[in-house]
C-alpha cells in the first residue's frame, strides 16, 4: 500500500495470507520509532505510526514501513 492510503482508526492485514491485523491509533512525527533496524544507514524522514496488534503491546513503525507491511484494509 502507499503511505497516503494509511488512515487513523482503520485496521490493516499483512500481505500474503493476511492473518495478522493491526489497527492504526495515531500518525505523526511524535510516533516515530526510537530505533531503526532497516537496511539503510539512516531512518526514513517521515512520520511514524502508533498501532495496536492483538496480543501485543502498542508499537511504532515508520509510516513507510507500515505501508510496505500492509496488504489491504480489513473491512468489518
Amino acid at each position: 500500500m502507499k503511505p497516503s492510503d494509511i488512515c487513523v482508526g482503520k485496521t490493516y492485514r499483512n500481505k500474503g495470507k493476511g492473518t495478522t491485523t493491526r489497527t492504526v491509533l495515531a500518525i505523526g512525527n511524535e510516533h516515530r520509532p526510537r530505533r531503526w533496524c532497516g537496511n539503510m544507514d539512516t531512518p526514513p524522514d517521515g512520520p511514524g505510526v502508533l498501532f495496536s496488534q492483538v496480543g501485543k503491546p502498542d508499537w511504532k513503525l515508520y509510516l513507510s514501513s507500515f505501508a510496505a507491511w500492509a496488504g489491504a484494509e480489513v473491512h468489518a
